[in-house]
């Protein structure tokens, strides 16, 4: 009776299902490719071409450590995103270069405040600013920004 159950394709698309759905509680991407693996047995019982419990097992076996093995690494950049190499990357994300600022504090040793959409940021210069004066962003530092006198397009 049991083995009857276990041979049918209802109970591999089911598993199949399970596996799937248990991805989203207990998320690690390898779940999924075993469920992978069962929709697969459950779709060639259903096409009649594969039936014994042997077969199944080993085709279920076979095919989601294949995926397990060839896929994961490609889903899991594709899920969870990939910083490598983030030192290549475009470090402007927030589109502050080139952004006018107005000056709040006069520059001493080269480090004072700006104003850059109604915030105020620290900011630093080698240019002499004075309180009132425009001035562009050229670089940026996690929060402090880099500002010059000159517009960025005028240095090269």
């Amino acid at each position: 009776m049991l083995t009857g159950y276990l041979e049918s394709y209802a109970f591999w698309l089911l598993l199949g299902l399970l596996l799937l759905a248990s991805e989203f509680f207990i998320p690690g991407l390898i779940a999924a490719f075993f469920g992978l693996g069962a929709l697969l047995v459950g779709l060639l019982t259903l096409l009649g071409l594969i039936d014994s419990l042997p077969a199944q097992v080993t085709v279920f076996s076979l095919s989601s450590i294949l995926a397990l093995w060839l896929l994961r690494r490609r889903f899991q950049r594709w899920l969870r995103g990939s910083e490598a190499d983030l030192a290549a990357r475009d470090q402007d994300d927030a589109g502050l270069l080139g952004m006018r600022v107005r000056v709040l504090t006069d520059f001493v040793d080269g480090v004072g405040h700006v104003q850059l959409n109604g915030a105020k940021w620290d900011a630093e210069s080698s240019d002499p600013l004075k309180s009132g004066e425009s001035a562009w962003v050229t670089d940026h530092a996690g929060i402090v920004l880099r500002v010059s006198a000159s517009h960025p397009d005028n240095n090269k």
